[in-house]
């Protein structure tokens, strides 16, 4: 009788309980549930994590430096002691919309530098030498990109100071329009173009101006008589 007892029993045990596999996993979770439920909350972590990083959403694109350079493109280069010669450049680079850069020296003139009643004045001793080249500050911009280069100064015994010598040294100019431009109270600017074109005998260097000022009217009318723009 006790037998029979246990015997039925069992029978109802098995069928109370059918999460046992008979393995020795009874009443344990399949190995692939939480597999699946891993899963299930990775993809809800994904929905709620930010997007990837892509260049589209998270960067800015790289800009390009010679963006702003086309084929026409202007440059105003000057060099100027006492802002004469400053005032016309922006002028220039103003009607043209050109850009624009200085000339400056990596030892600035000062006024003693510029008293030519001194015959050892650090210009006068300059333009004594014409193998003299002042070395000028930092670096010019790449030239490459442009196709018309104004060249501006104040006129030194005539002709053009030795530190524009020493960017037509350092810059090929070959194939670009070249715009002469100086200030001076009665000098020529004719002796200053001639420097210019020995140095730069591959470029377009044409005929100069003498600009007393900013608002000297002859300006607007060489720029258009050369067809700059």
């Amino acid at each position: 009788m006790k037998n029979a007892v246990s015997v039925l029993l069992s029978i109802f045990m098995l069928f109370m309980f059918p999460g046992c596999d008979g393995s020795g996993n009874s009443g344990s979770i399949p190995a692939d549930i939480p597999q699946t439920s891993r899963a299930d909350s990775a993809s809800a972590d994904e929905n709620n994590r930010e997007p990837a990083s892509t260049p589209e959403n998270t960067t800015e694109p790289a800009k390009d430096t010679n963006s702003d350079v086309t084929a026409d493109s202007t440059l105003v280069v000057y060099f100027s002691c006492t802002g004469n010669t400053k005032a016309v450049a922006e002028k220039i680079a103003e009607i043209t919309n050109a850009d624009i850069y200085e000339i400056t020296p990596s030892e600035p003139y000062t006024a003693s530098d510029l008293n030519y009643n001194d015959d050892n004045c650090r210009a006068n001793r300059e333009m004594n030498d014409e193998s003299c080249r002042p070395e000028i500050e930092g670096q010019v911009p790449d030239l490459s990109g442009y196709d018309t280069v104004f060249i501006g100064y104040p006129i030194w015994w005539g002709t053009a100071p030795r530190i524009i010598n020493t960017f037509l040294d350092a810059y090929d100019l070959s194939g670009k329009t070249v715009m002469p431009f100086c200030t001076s109270g009665g000098s020529s600017v004719s002796a200053s173009v001639s420097v210019i074109r020995n140095a730069e005998p591959a470029a377009d260097v044409r005929d100069g101006l003498r600009a007393s000022g900013a608002g000297d009217s002859n300006i607007e009318a060489w720029i258009s008589d050369n067809n700059i723009r």
